[in-house]
C-alpha cells in the first residue's frame, strides 16, 4: 500500500477502506439470508410480495475468498464511496437499492449489526427501486424528497442513471416510467479512484491486502 494514496484520506475514511472488505462479506452473508427468507415465503404481506418480484429479476450475488473493491474519493466533497468490485453486489443497482430500502432497515440492522449497516450505507451509493405505486398523500420518496418519479426527473441539478435489475444502463426516463422493473441510481462523482484487494489472514479474518491507484 502506498502512503501517498492514503494521505488524502481522513482517519475515518481510511478505517472505512480497511474494514470495507469485512463489511461487504457480512453484507453477502446477510443477502443470502434475505434470499432464503423470501424463497421460503417467510416475509409476509406486501413486503414479501414486493421482494419476491424484485429478487427474481437478477441472480443472487457471490464472492470468492479474495475480494476486490473499487472506491472513488472526492476530497473536495469529503466523500468516499464504493464504485465497483469483485463482489457483484458492490455495484449492482438492485443490491444498492435493497440496502437503502427503508422497509428492510430492521432486517439489515439485525443481520449486519447497526454499526456495520450504517457504515455500508455511507459507502454504497444510493439507489431506488422505481415502484409504480403512487406515493401516499403527504409522503415523499425517501432520500429524494419528491412525491413522484416524474417530479424527480424534472428536478434540476441532479444527475441520475436508470438501470434494469441486471445492471444494464443507462435507460431513458420514458421507458423507466412505463416499466415496473427499473432502478434509479445516483451517478458516481468524479474523484480519485482506488482499487483495494482483501483476503483472509491465518486467523480467517478479512483484511486489506493492498491499495493501489486505479489505472
Amino acid at each position: 500500500m502506498k502512503p501517498d494514496l492514503m494521505a488524502p484520506l481522513t482517519r475515518t475514511q481510511l478505517e472505512a477502506v480497511e474494514s470495507a472488505g469485512y463489511r461487504v462479506m457480512r453484507w453477502l452473508a446477510a443477502r443470502e439470508v434475505l434470499q432464503s427468507r423470501v424463497t421460503k415465503s417467510r416475509i409476509a404481506g406486501a413486503l414479501g410480495g414486493f421482494l419476491t418480484h424484485w429478487l427474481a429479476l437478477a441472480p443472487a450475488p457471490q464472492a470468492g475468498e479474495d475480494l476486490s473493491l473499487s472506491f472513488v474519493h472526492a476530497p473536495d466533497q469529503m466523500l468516499l464511496q464504493l464504485a465497483g468490485g469483485g463482489a457483484t453486489l458492490a455495484l449492482a443497482p438492485l443490491e444498492q437499492a435493497l440496502l437503502h430500502l427503508p422497509a428492510l432497515r430492521p432486517f439489515w440492522s439485525q443481520e449486519l449489526r447497526q454499526q456495520h449497516f450504517e457504515a455500508l450505507r455511507d459507502l454504497v451509493p444510493q439507489a431506488w427501486l422505481m415502484d409504480p405505486i403512487e406515493v401516499p398523500p403527504g409522503a415523499v420518496i425517501q432520500g429524494l424528497g419528491t412525491v413522484s418519479w416524474q417530479q424527480t426527473q424534472r428536478r434540476e441539478g441532479q444527475k441520475w442513471e436508470i438501470h434494469d435489475p441486471k445492471g444494464s444502463a443507462p435507460r431513458d426516463w420514458p421507458l423507466a416510467l412505463a416499466s415496473r422493473d427499473c432502478i434509479l441510481t445516483a451517478r458516481t462523482p468524479a474523484g480519485i479512484k482506488l482499487n483495494a484487494l482483501y483476503g483472509r489472514n491465518d486467523k480467517g479474518q478479512v483484511v486489506l491486502r493492498s491499495l493501489e491507484a486505479a489505472p
